[in-house]
């Protein structure tokens, strides 16, 4: 009986075994290159203010104060975190900027550097596309863009 008892065993860690998968999944996500390495950010941007998450078609009255999360991290040194702003047809305008030192803010939780960005919507005549981008610049000079559209309304 003893024997059939260790075949078991054995039988059943020979299967745990097979089903082993030895990836390291930050691998599949992260890019290495000849200078390093990207920024990665890929959290869903949430209204944290007035519920839900962002869409190009979703609209705020003028001056609605929202604000969003960004999760992020790098196995290369972040530089600095900005944050442009493009209201309807007028030029891409950076109204954010800082140091990674001065908002590096790691959080536990959800493994990874968080910064929440809080932003008003501006005063238009018509409904108007706004689109807010944030950039993660490594010192390596590589970055990643990630891009909110909404729209104001008088």
């Amino acid at each position: 009986m003893n024997y059939k008892l260790i075949l078991y065993l054995l039988s059943l860690m020979a299967l745990a075994a097979a089903c082993y998968d030895d990836k390291d999944p930050v691998a599949e996500i992260i890019t290495p290159t000849d200078k390093g390495f990207y920024p990665v950010s890929g959290n869903t941007f949430s209204d944290l203010i007035n519920g839900g998450t962002f869409s190009a078609n979703r609209q705020y009255t003028q001056n609605t104060k929202i604000a969003f999360e960004l999760q992020y991290w790098s196995e290369s040194p972040i530089r600095e975190v900005n944050l442009y702003r493009t209201v309807g047809s007028t030029p891409r305008e950076k109204f954010y900027s800082k140091p990674y030192p001065e908002i590096a803010a790691f959080s536990r939780l959800k493994d990874a550097d968080t910064l929440v960005f809080q932003y008003t919507t501006p005063a238009v005549a018509a409904v108007t596309t706004v689109k807010l981008e944030v950039e993660i610049i490594n010192e390596n000079t590589l970055s990643l863009l990630r891009t909110i559209t909404i729209q104001s309304k008088p």
